[in-house]
């Protein structure tokens, strides 16, 4: 993975599909786009100073076109809000042009954990 741009907020890395990433049917397989929803979401969050990111409360992708070997997958992963408690992400996946995965994802964050862990550090 290559990580493109950093913002607070905001993440965009790219991969390139690997034989290793596909399903049976040579397409590029769900369960690692939903692992870049997940990676990236949690990349997203960090760009807030946390030093961990939580646990994971759901996790939802909708895959909308295949791709497969050799396809270069840019993701672009933003938080879309960051409560007390929880913190919620959406990831878009590309092909290209093409839009291969879109997926949101709820991690359960606590803030007075991680000030305490920064104020520790001091």
């Amino acid at each position: 993975m290559n990580l493109l741009s950093a913002e607070i907020g905001r993440v965009r890395g790219e991969v390139e599909v690997t034989k290793d990433y596909l399903n049976a049917i040579g397409g590029t397989h769900g369960g690692w786009l939903s692992t870049l929803v997940d990676v990236g979401g949690s990349l997203a969050i960090a760009t807030h100073g946390f030093t961990t990111t939580g646990v994971s409360t759901d996790l939802s992708v909708s895959f909308l076109s295949p791709s497969g070997e050799g396809s270069n997958i840019v993701f672009d992963a933003q938080v879309l809000k960051l409560g007390r408690t929880l913190a919620y992400t959406r990831v878009d996946i590309f092909s290209g042009e093409k839009m291969v995965a879109t997926g949101h994802h709820t991690k359960f964050i606590s803030r007075e954990q991680e000030k305490a862990a920064q104020d520790a550090q001091k």
